[in-house]
């Protein structure tokens, strides 16, 4: 069974970088201007761009606080905030792997006051769930990419094992005695610990949480023993011992934690896991006022200190075009469709 499920960096080339109406229309023959102005959208479009944003932006985060979209939506929303010149506002809409705070979203108004920072995890649910409260192909339209990072095995110091040679020792030893946590089911972290398990031939006991921070309270509390977290999330407890990494899912070592190996290199060719982190809008959203969040996009990822702040933690900072970023969703949509097949996973 195919379970590769490698980077998607290939996929994308990473990127660093008035009215047409005249005042005779405007003033002497209003309907004319309206009528000429509905026939040429473009006109019409650049000046609803002209006057975005006159209020404050919601920024829909479709996960829980704590985990690493969150992380990423918040530092993204700062600068953000600052080229638009009006408060981007992060809500988190946590529930259903995704699809709660994404219905959201597919529903608001496609005028871009409100947005969606979402993951690979929406791609995922194309194939997963069966009745989606939206079509993510044709409710969504791809800004722009923000980022991508990977997940950290991590275990519950208490358990008596140093690397994950001895993990897996003890889950043959003992099978379906230990339990691992995820965000939820179908979530990124879920799929991994599932291709994981398939890899090295072990079972453990999986216990989906409604995000990542109740996950990793469990998790460093020794409700469950294993986890596979983002790197930006689990850093803290790292840092102070609550946690053991074991490997990380990248094919390098990061920066971030650096004495960690990859399971790469350790000889687990086939669990390479990454996520991505893009900007959406409702579909139907002028192209214009879409031009100018990808270019504030592009602006607020290539920021010095937010480029800091995301390799800190582990998160590599990527911008792209619109097109870009929407051919790459499309194939993420069919490549995650691929492994929820190999992996045989369902959720109605």
């Amino acid at each position: 069974m195919n379970t590769d499920v490698r980077s998607p960096r290939c996929a994308i080339t990473a990127i660093s970088r008035a009215r047409a109406s005249s005042a005779y229309f405007r003033t002497r023959m209003p309907v004319v201007g309206f009528a000429v102005a509905l026939a040429t959208p473009g006109a019409f479009d650049q000046a609803l761009a002209q006057d975005y944003p006159s209020r404050s932006v919601t920024l829909v985060v479709p996960y829980g606080p704590g985990g690493g979209a969150d992380v990423v939506g918040r530092i993204i929303s700062q600068p953000l905030s600052r080229f638009l010149q009006q408060q981007v506002i992060v809500d988190n809409r946590a529930g259903a792997g995704g699809t709660i705070g994404a219905a959201t979203v597919a529903r608001a108004a496609s005028d871009g006051y409100t947005l969606m920072l979402g993951s690979n995890t929406l791609a995922l649910n194309v194939s997963l769930r069966k009745n989606l409260p939206y079509d993510f192909e044709k409710d969504f339209v791809a800004v722009g990419m923000l980022s991508f990072f990977p997940y950290v095995l991590v275990v519950h110091p208490a358990l008596p094992v140093l690397d994950v040679k001895g993990l897996i020792a003890l889950a043959r030893k003992n099978p379906g005695a230990l339990f691992h946590s995820s965000s939820g089911n179908g979530s990124t972290p879920h799929l991994a610990a599932e291709v994981f398990k398939m890899a090295v031939g072990i079972k453990m006991v999986h216990v989906p949480y409604k995000s990542a921070a109740p996950a990793l309270t469990d998790l460093v509390s020794g409700q469950v023993q294993v986890g596979f977290a983002s790197i930006n999330s689990v850093l803290p407890m790292l840092k102070t011992k609550r946690l053991r990494a074991l490997a990380v899912t990248s094919a390098k070592r990061q920066a971030a934690a650096a004495d960690v190996p990859t399971l790469v290199e350790l000889g687990y060719k086939d669990v390479e896991v990454t996520t991505w982190n893009a900007l959406f809008v409702p579909a139907r959203t002028p192209a214009a006022i879409i031009s100018r969040l990808n270019a504030e996009t592009v602006k607020a990822v290539n920021d010095p200190e937010v480029r800091a702040r995301f390799i800190g933690l582990g998160v590599e900072p990527i911008s792209s075009t619109q097109h870009e970023a929407e051919a790459f969703v499309k194939e993420e949509v069919v490549r995650w469709g691929k492994v929820v097949k190999a992996s045989g996973a369902t959720i109605d």
